[in-house]
């Protein structure tokens, strides 16, 4: 998408609950379409447009895709098959460029836009509840698309020492369709993040559904936010707030066939055929009772998962293919019951990551040992048969935080942005194939460390955003 269409055009689609996955150029109003001057009169026409607003949040570069499996297949979470169609290939190797660039720009300024008309429309509505739900509701939305847009195209906070000078990303507010800014500091970037989701917080329902943003999303996602920018009391106050208790073992596997809300926090509805979604054919797809491979766990991983790791079977099963090579295939995303059409609701954020953040958020303060290691084993407790606290402290602690959420959040568009936030690098195996024992083809020497602080892990804005727009700024070493 053309940066002409996210800064330079602005509709409002009357069928907001459909969007393309493909991200297809918008270049005129469709006919079926409506005007802001002739819309938002009722509530009903509000309810509309927030539905709207979560409906951007599925295009194939964002939530209905590419976010939730990029930053693992960028990892050593996973490998690549070589029976599969070697999608996002350039992406596991670290071989993106301005050329070659993952497009994600235009859902998340969508959202932004329809978050904007809104909230510039909702002088029509009477004060109350209903108006200062939807105010929340917006302002939310557009604070989760900016903070999604800086963790791929920018530096995280805590990532070194200069990376609240680096560019972050536009903070648009405005409904000029000739709308064109620069990139401000993420410093500035994420302040505005955390001051929508604060604001947002005495405007929105308690009670909103699950596929809905509402006061205890919020404080998740701020739990969140406040780690990345490593003001760590903070993420200890937001994670406090929140009241969804981790789901149970028991529940657990349910929960990635649509068949539990155990745990979830915010979720985005979605539906195969009208969202044109499909989550998990970025890992596999299912071929006459065969899988055909995309990319399946790592070795490594796959061994990191205790046998009494109610996660095991949730994330993998052992499939084979046409040829009778059998892999730990990623199950986590592949449908909801009975399906194998990848087709399941995104989740956003779940009870057992604010666990985390507040585990991690606790460890990163001296002499809160003894609260990290509470909020760190609720999550391994569901989790773990028979579980035993390791009673960690320090740098064990630390340690055991971050190998929880790699475990927790595999396939949920975490890793990545985890390592990057750390500073570390990644460093993947040298031997293991792709195969379920280990064997098979391993990673290419060239692609098995991604060095800490390199360039790497800030996507580079796509060079056809440039070409429109060239005075806006391409991330350093591009």
């Amino acid at each position: 998408m053309k940066m002409k269409n996210i800064f330079k055009t602005i509709i409002f689609v009357f069928g907001l609950l459909i969007i393309q996955s493909c991200d297809d150029e918008l270049n005129q109003l469709p006919n079926n379409a409506l005007s802001p001057e002739t819309y938002y009169n009722t509530a009903d026409e509000f309810e509309t447009a927030i539905k709207g607003v979560y409906s951007g949040m599925l295009g194939g570069a964002y939530y209905g895709g590419s976010l939730l499996s990029r930053p693992d297949i960028m990892t050593d979470n996973v490998i690549l098959a070589q029976a599969g169609r070697r999608s996002n290939q350039l992406f596991h190797e670290w071989r993106h460029s301005p050329n070659l660039a993952w497009g994600m720009m235009f859902s998340p300024y969508i959202v932004t836009n329809r978050a904007n008309l809104i909230l510039d429309n909702l002088g029509k509505l009477d004060d109350g509840a209903v108006k200062n739900n939807f105010e929340g509701e917006a302002r939310a939305a557009r604070a989760l698309a900016l903070f999604d847009l800086l963790k791929v195209y920018s530096k995280i906070p805590t990532q070194s020492s200069d990376a609240n000078s680096a560019l972050g990303m536009p903070v648009i507010t405005e409904l000029d369709p000739a709308i064109r800014k620069l990139r401000p500091t993420v410093a500035e970037s994420y302040e505005f993040v955390v001051t929508e989701l604060e604001a947002a917080k005495s405007l929105i329902n308690a009670n909103n559904s699950v596929g809905r943003l509402n006061i205890i999303a919020v404080n998740a996602l701020l739990s969140r936010a406040y780690l990345y920018t490593g003001q760590y009391s903070q993420a200890v106050t937001a994670a406090n707030a929140v009241s969804v208790p981790i789901a149970s073992a028991s529940n657990f596997a349910q929960v990635w066939t649509d068949s539990s809300e155990d745990g979830v926090i915010f979720k985005i509805d979605a539906d195969r055929i009208l969202d044109n979604t499909g989550i998990g054919i970025e890992w596999s797809q299912s071929v006459n009772n065969t899988v055909v491979p995309e990319y399946v766990m790592s070795y490594e991983l796959f061994n990191l998962y205790a046998s009494s790791d109610v996660r095991k079977s949730a994330y993998v099963e052992l499939q084979a293919d046409s040829d009778g090579n059998e892999y730990n295939s990623i199950i986590k995303m592949f449908g909801e019951v009975g399906q194998n059409n990848g087709s399941v609701d995104p989740k956003v954020i779940r009870a057992a990551e604010v666990y985390l953040n507040k585990a991690e958020a606790y460890a990163m303060q001296p002499g809160n040992d003894a609260n990290a290691l509470a909020a760190l084993d609720m999550v391994r407790s569901n989790r773990y048969a028979s579980f035993i606290s390791g009673n960690e402290t320090g740098a064990a602690l630390l340690n055991a935080i971050k190998l929880e959420r790699r475990l927790e959040l595999f396939a949920e568009g975490h890793h990545f942005f985890d390592v990057k936030r750390w500073g570390e690098g990644i460093d993947r195996s040298a031997t293991d194939g792709e195969f379920y024992d280990g064997t098979g083809t391993p990673v290419p020497s060239l692609f098995l460390t991604l060095p800490a602080g390199s360039h790497l892990f800030e996507m580079p804005i796509p060079q056809s955003e440039i070409n429109v727009y060239p005075e806006f700024q391409q991330n350093p070493n591009y």
